[in-house]
């Protein structure tokens, strides 16, 4: 099990600078490390992390797909009706994703159901470019901190991974952030 925990951990590493760094090769990263999530999740019975891995190693297939494309080579922010529809689905989402977790043995099951359904709010921004991904993935990072660390056998190197995506969530908006402006000067 540490060495999926390990595993994942690299990957998720890897994956993070590519992405910060908008490179597309993150994808592929992104799917090697999904699929040692989905392993150490089941292991440890995360059932919502577990589904997310499953649905995320097609997610990472599609958007290395998408950011081939030539119209997805922008970076945009999302509108104030964006915002209000992926809160709202937010709420309402881990509201439902935890009434089904807690009939289970998951061990944290408000919080797995909030990780599970951000996670796949920030992803689905991340594949589109908006730079709104990172400010869901900056709280998304913290709450899986939260999740690692109260685990009866403590996940240290993904808890550790967490911490470092939280400020690499931060560098990732500078950076696209830098990168929208550029363009928009151009």
């Amino acid at each position: 099990m540490i060495v999926l925990e390990i595993g994942t951990t690299i990957f998720g590493l890897l994956q993070g600078l590519l992405v910060m760094l908008n490179k597309r090769s993150n994808w592929i990263a992104y799917i090697i490390q999904m699929i040692l999530m989905l392993l150490f999740s089941l292991n440890v019975n995360l059932y919502g992390d577990a589904t997310n891995s499953l649905c995320y190693i097609l997610v990472g297939i599609v958007g290395f797909i998408i950011w081939n494309k030539k119209e997805k080579e922008y970076i945009g922010v999302c509108s104030m009706k964006e915002r209000i529809v992926y809160i709202t689905i937010m709420f309402i989402g881990t509201y439902f994703v935890f009434l089904g977790l807690k009939q289970t043995d998951d061990p944290l099951p408000l919080i797995d159901s909030f990780t599970t359904v951000s996670s796949f709010i920030a992803t689905y921004y991340m594949i589109m470019k908006k730079i709104d991904t990172w400010v869901i993935w900056f709280f998304n990072d913290i709450f899986y901190c939260i999740t690692y660390w109260l685990l009866p056998n403590q996940a240290l190197y993904l808890f550790t991974l967490n911490i470092i995506w939280t400020f690499m969530a931060i560098g990732s908006f500078i950076n696209w952030y830098k990168i929208m402006n550029t363009r928009c000067n151009k």
